[in-house]
């Protein structure tokens, strides 16, 4: 029963072509950093620059620390946030604030692209306004899948298509990742969730987000022309604890 149940919270995820929330505000309320004030070094006005090795001025006062984070979790200042859930707020990225609220200017590191692919999951959604709209140039990388992306949200946003309310990412907590891949130029992750079902137990699901360090920031690389993220169920493999409640 709990495997059926399960499942159909996977569905909603996996199928629907915009998975992600809104970035207007939270459908649940957020932990108590969620409402802090922002790290100093991470500016929210910072404008776009002409440097090729960055995209957003902000991006200089990012910790550049090389360590690894594939067996040991980057430490997060504040989880603000972020669509309907909230996301990580460090030294280590989303010091730039779009228009319609997403994060993005991220740090060249193996935290850097973590962060990136932990706020693409919840925050991400170009169907939702015309601001959001904007986010496929700054947040997705270049090519067929994002035009075809672009055109899908736009038909959504008009009216001519249904999309989601993001009810499955408002309910659902991070608790973990695990790292498949990195180098300076490519990144890819497990992000582990816990979803609650109908009869009051709790399942898990996991979201592979793949990356690209495009235009001076790390991008997401979208699983198909349909869907910026694939998921599936969790099926026992390790992972590092990290999360709002870690």
């Amino acid at each position: 029963m709990l495997l059926a149940l399960v499942l159909v919270g996977l569905l909603a995820w996996g199928v629907r072509v915009l998975i992600f929330p809104s970035n207007d505000e939270p459908a649940t309320d957020p932990p108590t950093a969620a409402t802090q004030t922002a790290p100093s070094s991470a500016s929210a006005t910072a404008a776009p620059v002409e440097d090729a090795n960055t995209a957003w001025d902000c991006q200089a006062d990012l910790n550049d620390d090389d360590a690894s984070v594939a067996d040991s979790a980057p430490i997060v200042e504040e989880w603000v946030a972020g669509g309907y859930n909230v996301i990580p707020f460090s030294e280590f990225g989303g010091c730039q604030k779009q228009p319609s609220g997403l994060r993005v200017g991220f740090a060249r590191t193996e935290a850097g692209s973590l962060m990136a692919a932990a706020t693409y999951a919840m925050a991400l959604d170009p169907s939702v306004s015309e601001e959001a709209a904007d986010d496929v140039e700054v947040a997705v990388a270049e090519g067929p899948d994002r035009d075809k992306l672009a055109e899908k949200a736009k038909r959504i946003r008009d009216g001519l298509e249904q999309g989601s309310n993001g009810t499955a990412s408002a309910v659902s907590t991070l608790i973990g990742y695990a790292q498949d891949f990195y180098s300076e130029d490519v990144a890819s992750y497990r992000l582990v969730y816990e979803v609650p079902t109908s009869d009051g137990l709790v399942g898990q699901v996991s979201l592979q987000a793949d990356l690209l360090w495009e235009d001076g920031d790390w991008k997401l690389d979208p699983a198909s022309g349909t869907t910026f993220m694939t998921s599936d169920l969790y099926q026992g493999q390790p992972y590092i604890e990290w999360g709002p409640k870690v």
